[in-house]
């Protein structure tokens, strides 16, 4: 008895642990050109703030106002139409990108990938209070940036590691895909 109780308490501990990681499948379409896609923690959604013909900016946002909050912004840059992908700049124009972040902050650089081959510049500010982790890539002639920051309601309104690693779990199921003429 004692054995199938600690199998059913095994069990039902697994199914909590495997649930409290669940998301929900979310994209996000822009202009009939991109669709962002991905798997948003549970108790997140999408919301579009503004859009225009050659901008979008969107929040992904937790019912909990401490939660971090991750904020997308795609415009469509003439410099970069021929770029279909981060990985088609050549090198004096990443760095040129990479100075943009480094002006303000004091921030490191990595490149990071989703499961889907998706490449992204992933820039993370050095010392103990973060309060931003930024991804950025190009699609199609489109610079896109994805801000994680610190809840509204964040006490010190820095990121904790916890929050970071999840963050990277999101942008590993990131998909970007350019709509085909």
């Amino acid at each position: 008895m004692k054995k199938l109780l600690s199998l059913f308490l095994c069990a039902a501990l697994l199914l909590v642990s495997v649930s409290a990681f669940a998301g929900t499948d979310a994209s996000i379409d822009f202009q009939d050109r991109l669709q962002l896609r991905g798997t948003l923690p549970d108790g997140y959604k999408c919301t579009i703030l503004s859009q225009s013909d050659l901008t979008m900016e969107c929040a992904v946002i937790s019912d909990n106002p401490a939660a971090p909050r991750l904020n997308i912004f795609i415009s469509f840059n003439e410099s970069y139409a021929s770029a279909q992908r981060l990985g088609d700049l050549d090198a004096e124009t990443l760095e040129w990108i990479k100075s943009g972040f480094s002006e303000e902050n004091t921030v490191t650089f990595d490149m990071f990938e989703t499961a889907s081959g998706v490449s992204l510049l992933q820039v993370r500010e050095t010392g103990e209070d973060q309060d931003f982790l930024d991804f950025y890539t190009v699609c199609q002639g489109h610079e896109i940036e994805l801000t994680l920051v610190a809840g509204d309601e964040a006490p010190g309104l820095a990121l904790t590691e916890e929050q970071i690693t999840n963050c990277m779990e999101l942008m590993r199921s990131l998909d970007i895909l350019p709509v085909q003429e």
